[in-house]
């Protein structure tokens, strides 16, 4: 608790330093291209064509889910992965590759995994406006549960700053994580129900695996906000699972984070 507190006044005292270099890893990314920020936009939607193709037209033959059109039950649920996928990859390498820089500059390092999710948030915000559109097009906005979706970008929000903590101090110690991340990223999002609806014949066992997956909750949950659909049996233990799960994250990524961050100048 010690550790939290004392990250927590760092963020506090630095609330709009994170909120700057926010926006500066945003521009950065894309700087020196032609099409610059578009390529927010842009990269998503190719990959949620290819997908599309491959599983709603391919495999599935164009089907829709629960009365659903494909298109739009993918998209609410890749979007979300989006965010999850690149926060997760960038937040466990947002202390190493700035070391660098960081090491020269006078701000704490607590609140570089911040405001590297941060970023990825800023990208997932415009995103989910031309998301939006999409689904006025298709099903109208009066579909959209906004004050739900609000509540889920909070918590993937809380929930990806919680994960990073842990997984930037792992990955600047040992660089074996980072790759190790990368993977396991790759492989939940084949076995998160994203592209395709877990069956009610699956065995139990597999049930609680996913109900205990933290992403699981949070995908289903934009779905249900995006589309309006009645989860609140689903989610009345979800919830209250997930934010106890991203309470003690957050406690062990800032014990870990005050513990060893005097080491990772060592890692330069």
């Amino acid at each position: 608790m010690k550790s939290f507190l004392m990250i927590f006044r760092e963020h506090y005292q630095n609330i709009y330093m994170i909120n700057r270099l926010s926006l500066y890893e945003l521009k950065n990314t894309y700087s020196g291209t032609f099409l610059g920020l578009i390529w927010v936009i842009l990269n998503p939607m190719i990959q949620i064509l290819v997908y599309w193709v491959v599983f709603g037209l391919g495999i599935r033959g164009g089907a829709p889910v629960d009365g659903v059109p494909y298109f739009v039950w993918l998209i609410s649920g890749v979007v979300p992965w989006f965010f999850i996928s690149s926060s997760i990859t960038q937040g466990s390498n947002a202390i190493h590759a700035r070391l660098g820089t960081i090491s020269k500059m006078n701000f704490p390092l607590s609140i570089v995994p911040t405001f590297v999710v941060h970023a990825q948030l800023y990208h997932h915000v415009i995103i989910l406006a031309v998301i939006s559109l999409i689904f006025s097009l298709y099903i109208g906005f009066q579909t959209i549960d906004f004050p739900e979706l609000l509540y889920f970008i909070l918590a993937a929000t809380c929930f990806l700053v919680a994960l990073s903590f842990v997984t930037s101090t792992l990955s600047t110690l040992l660089r074996d994580i980072h790759l190790l991340i990368q993977s396991i990223v790759r492989m939940l999002f084949y076995l998160t129900p994203i592209l395709w609806t877990p069956s009610e014949h699956l065995p139990m066992f597999f049930k609680v695996v996913f109900h205990l997956n933290p992403f699981y909750y949070v995908v289903e949950g934009y779905r249900a906000a995006l589309l309006k659909t009645n989860a609140e049996a689903f989610f009345s233990f979800q919830t209250l699972y997930f934010w106890n799960f991203t309470i003690v994250l957050m406690l062990i990524g800032a014990a870990f984070h005050i513990k060893f961050r005097k080491q990772f100048v060592d890692h330069l």
